[in-house]
């Protein structure tokens, strides 16, 4: 739901003397001084045009970052160190203490990518969190964002994480934009979730819209390729994070008639390594009790419009098909969602995709006061829970918590004032009966 960074470094601009690099995939490269560098910069112009790119689409050739040793294996032990904070002191304490918790992998977003007034990315907050996480010896996640070159939206957003290449000249800049990503963090981060909640209008606006999330997929993919082929990588791709099984059509994209709509635009065609999913859940009265039950055994009701029924089902959507309860909703609980969303993989060709939950997780609450704000002790029974279930489905392969720590009070944030409260620890490394929890099942499953 959130992202965090800051800018450590700035990127130089590009003059005319010197070198332009515009890179493999327009095959120009110029060593130019005094009028020559006038003269050739028209011509290199001209080239630009007719492959359909502009100077200010071209991204600079990135430096690598070194390797730092063998990453973990995935695990389901991740946490998610996206905090909304103005300290600089408690941003620097977030991954070790990510680590002594037991954490075995984070997960960062492209917020921490900024960007020039001329567009060139600036790698500082990012390179920073990577290099911290791999010094504690931590796998990465990242999930990709747009870039001021690739943004279809007009007039352009000063945030771009959610600003989509929807054009086909805008997804031919992008997929400059993400080489030059991958080939920077190769030696060190290996998966990488396509998008943040591309089913929500937050990060895929104007609206959502499964063909062109498709269209991005297809794209992306084609890169991961590419640059595996060049460097003798293994990146991996995974199905963008969306959001909200419960979601009404007139507010975005279910997570299940999503899902089902951008694989029947893929065709079956290969487009990404494994799936990811923010699995949160929320409570259906907002206003009720703080003791209501929105966790992972309660049974919540799930928008499944679009997608048929198997003949003859009964039961919950997965496997058997989906019992209406009334018009285009069924009732699931939680390990049921997750059994959905891989089934709806499996029935469009894509079979044994092993499930990265990439965002999950309850609030908790130092004084409850509704269900939107449960207690201390409620969130620990359901991350308890939840951490059952998990084990309990082979197909998980990967799960990071959201989040390490709560917000910092009063701080601004898109986030609806219920997440500030979604942490481990409190905003000053206070530690929450659910941490305990959390380092509990760490340590009795090594191995996952």
């Amino acid at each position: 739901m959130a992202y965090r960074g800051r800018a450590f470094d700035r990127v130089n601009g590009f003059g005319c003397v010197g070198s332009i690099d515009a890179g493999k995939e327009i095959g120009v490269q110029l060593r130019l001084r005094g009028w020559a560098c006038v003269i050739a910069a028209v011509v290199l112009g001209l080239n630009l045009l007719l492959v359909g790119v502009s100077m200010a689409r071209v991204a600079p050739k990135p430096t690598a970052l070194p390797h730092m040793g063998r990453p973990p294996s995935p695990s389901i032990f991740g946490i998610n160190p996206l905090t909304y904070d103005s300290s600089q002191a408690r941003f620097k304490r977030d991954i070790p203490t990510a680590a002594r918790l037991g954490a075995r992998w984070v997960h960062f977003t492209n917020g921490s990518v900024h960007f020039s007034r001329g567009g060139q990315p600036n790698w500082g907050v990012l390179d920073y969190e990577v290099d911290q996480a791999r010094k504690e010896h931590l796998g990465v996640l990242v999930s990709l964002g747009g870039s001021p070159s690739s943004c279809s939206l007009s007039p352009r957003p000063s945030d771009f994480t959610g600003c989509p290449p929807t054009t086909r000249s805008d997804l031919r800049a992008y997929t400059g934009f993400l080489r030059a990503e991958l080939v920077r963090y190769r030696n060190v981060v290996q998966y990488w979730e396509s998008w943040l909640e591309p089913n929500q209008t937050t990060y895929w606006r104007p609206r959502a819209d499964p063909q062109q999330y498709a269209n991005l997929l297809l794209s992306q993919y084609q890169v991961f390729q590419q640059v595996n082929l060049t460097y003798h990588t293994h990146l991996k791709l995974l199905f963008g994070g969306p959001i909200s099984f419960s979601t009404e059509p007139q507010d975005g994209w279910a997570v299940l008639p999503f899902a089902h709509a951008v694989l029947a635009d893929l065709h079956g065609v290969r487009a990404f390594d494994g799936i990811g999913l923010h699995a949160y859940r929320f409570p259906s009265q907002n206003t009720g009790p703080p003791t209501l039950n929105w966790g992972p055994s309660a049974v919540d009701y799930d928008y499944v419009g679009g997608i048929p029924d198997a003949p003859g089902a009964r039961g919950p959507y997965p496997a058997q098909g989906c019992q209406p309860v009334y018009s285009g909703f069924c009732q699931m609980s939680w390990p049921q969602e997750l059994s959905a969303y891989e089934q709806e993989f499996a029935d469009a060709d894509y079979p044994n995709m092993p499930l990265w939950l990439t965002e999950f997780g309850w609030p908790g609450n130092a004084t409850a006061r509704d269900a939107l704000y449960p207690s201390f002790a409620t969130q620990a029974e359901y991350l308890r829970a939840a951490y059952t279930d998990i084990l309990q489905l082979p197909f998980v392969r990967a799960a990071f918590w959201f989040n390490l720590r709560d917000y910092q009070p009063s701080y601004a944030s898109p986030d609806p004032a219920f997440f500030y409260h979604y942490g481990l620890l409190q905003y000053g490394f206070t530690h929450k009966p659910a941490a305990s929890v959390f380092v509990q099942f760490a340590r009795r499953y090594p191995r996952r």
